[in-house]
């Protein structure tokens, strides 16, 4: 299996918002909002799906940074393993959630765009782990991560419509 280039992962980053709001689309914004605090079989809503999201794409973010701007960065143990990643419960609606989703999902695809390709092999020790991450590791466990989430708040939504 060849590797997946960070090129297609910035087109992914960039393609999320609009995917998202395709999730939620509907022409009544007050039942959106309803519907989409409603917990599914997993014990999530749609809205705690975009909420974890935006949040992980935002952290991923800044990991990319660290490892793209320190030599060997300690990274957060959350970066390998996503069962660390917990979140506060978010308020709002959920077209700023999902304005804060699509930010955040192209500010990192910004990032992403101006990494020299050599710099897409740099790595970052994850604390608690014995196993370092590439700059184009995390980019993918962005996108990965938001997809995951994606499909899990489309079918929270089918369940409880």
């Amino acid at each position: 299996m060849s590797a997946r280039p960070p090129s297609d992962a910035i087109v992914a980053l960039r393609s999320l918002g609009r995917r998202f709001r395709e999730v939620f689309a509907s022409d009544d914004d007050e039942a959106v909002d309803e519907l989409a605090q409603r917990n599914g079989t997993d014990g999530h809503s749609a809205f705690d799906h975009v909420v974890a999201a935006g949040h992980t794409i935002a952290f991923l973010g800044r990991a990319l940074d660290l490892v793209l701007i320190e030599d060997d960065p300690v990274l957060h143990p959350a970066v390998l393993d996503a069962r660390e990643r917990a979140w506060p419960d978010a308020t709002g609606t959920v077209h700023e959630r999902l304005s804060e989703l699509s930010w955040e999902a192209e500010a990192v695809a910004e990032r992403a765009e101006r990494v020299p390709a050599h710099d897409w092999t740099r790595h970052g020790r994850v604390a608690g782990h014995d196993r370092t991450v590439s700059a184009a590791e995390v980019v993918w466990d962005a996108v990965d991560s938001a997809v995951m989430h994606l499909k899990a708040a489309g079918s929270t939504l089918r369940q409880v419509r």
